[in-house]
């Protein structure tokens, strides 16, 4: 969950932890600035190297495979 205080290291490294867990997250971005939370998604992307699978409202999806990987997604 991104809070008032917007994508912080601890919010990135929270995502880094998650993103090594499970691959495939949801995060919640607080605000009601569209622009932002693109931006901010954008942001995310580039710093974990994960890609954007879903953008709805307040909510981001995001995935990064892991080393082995846990998802497998067919071709």
């Amino acid at each position: 969950m991104v809070g008032n205080n917007g994508l912080t290291d601890s919010v990135l490294q929270e995502i880094e932890n998650s993103l090594n867990a499970h691959e495939l997250i949801k995060i919640k971005v607080f605000g009601d600035d569209r622009e932002a939370r693109v931006a901010m998604l954008e942001e995310i992307c580039e710093k974990t190297g994960a890609v954007k699978v879903h953008h709805i409202g307040k909510q981001l999806v995001i995935y990064r495979q892991g080393e082995p990987a846990k998802i497998v997604i067919p071709k």
